[in-house]
C-alpha cells in the first residue's frame, strides 16, 4: 500500500514460463487485526505519514490453483507502496519471500534477496507462536518492515522508521535484536505477490508446505 493511503485499510521465455505456471491465490481482505496504529516513514524520518496500523491482515480466500491457504487465513505486509481495501478481492501470485516484494521494490530496486528472507523465517520461527496481544502483533510486523528495508537495523535508524505505537516499538526492537543467525527458523513461508497491490507473507497449511518446492511456483515473475 502507498504509505499516504496506508490509514484506509489500517523478456525472456523462460521467465514467461514460470508466470505462466504460477500457482495463484484469490481472496478477499477482511481487515487488519490485531494490531496498533501508529506512524511510518520511508525516508529516514524526514516525513512521517499515517496512522498506519501495523499488525496481521486477515483474508478469506475465494479461489486460485495454490491449496496452501484455505478458508480464512492470515499474513504480513512486506512492503508499502501499494494499496489494498477491505472488502475487496484480490489475485495473487504465490512467490518465494526472497524474491518478494513485487513490483521491484521501490527503494532497492530489487526484491529482498536471500538474506533478509533468511532474518524473516528466523524472526517467524523466535516469535511467530507467541503472538498475543495487539502489541505483540504490531511489532512483529513493524520489524518485517525494518527487516525488508534497513536489514533490521532498529526503528529509529535507517530509511524506515516508525512513530507513534507505543511500547510496539521497543518490542519491535526486541525482536529485531534477537535474531543473531542462530535460529529456530520457520520452514515453508511464501509470499503473495502482484504487480499492482500490496505484497504479503504467508504461513501455508499444514501439510502443503512442500508445495513451495514445485517446479511451478515463481521464482521469477514478469515485470511491466
Amino acid at each position: 500500500m502507498k504509505i499516504s493511503t496506508i490509514a484506509a485499510v489500517a523478456g525472456i521465455a523462460g521467465v514467461c514460463s514460470l508466470a505462466s505456471a504460477a500457482f495463484t491465490v484469490q481472496a478477499t481482505y477482511i481487515d487488519t487485526n490485531p494490531g496498533v496504529w501508529g506512524k511510518v516513514s520511508l525516508d529516514s524520518g524526514v516525513n512521517y505519514e499515517g496512522p498506519v496500523k501495523a499488525g496481521q491482515f486477515n483474508w478469506q480466500r475465494t479461489g486460485g490453483t495454490y491449496s496452501g491457504l484455505q478458508g480464512t487465513f492470515a499474513t504480513f505486509c512486506i512492503e508499502v507502496h501499494q494499496d489494498i481495501f477491505p472488502g475487496n478481492n484480490y489475485t495473487y501470485d504465490v512467490n518465494t519471500v526472497a524474491n518478494a516484494p513485487l513490483p521491484i521494490n521501490l527503494l532497492y530496486g530489487t526484491p529482498m534477496g536471500a538474506v533478509k528472507a533468511d532474518k524473516i523465517s528466523e524472526l517467524y520461527g523466535r516469535f511467530y507462536s507467541g503472538l498475543a496481544s495487539n502489541d505483540d502483533y504490531a511489532s512483529f510486523q513493524i520489524a518485517i518492515w525494518d527487516i525488508i528495508y534497513d536489514n533490521g537495523d532498529g526503528v529509529n535508524n535507517g530509511i524506515f522508521r516508525a512513530i507513534n505505537f507505543g511500547v510496539a516499538l521497543g518490542q519491535a526492537d526486541a525482536k529485531i535484536a534477537a535474531i543473531d543467525g542462530t535460529g529456530p527458523r520457520m520452514s515453508g513461508l511464501g509470499a503473495l505477490s502482484s504487480d499492482d497491490w500490496q505484497d504479503q507473507i504467508f504461513t501455508p497449511t499444514p501439510g502443503s508446505v512442500a508445495l513451495l518446492g514445485l517446479g511451478g511456483l515463481v521464482a521469477m515473475r514478469r515485470r511491466r
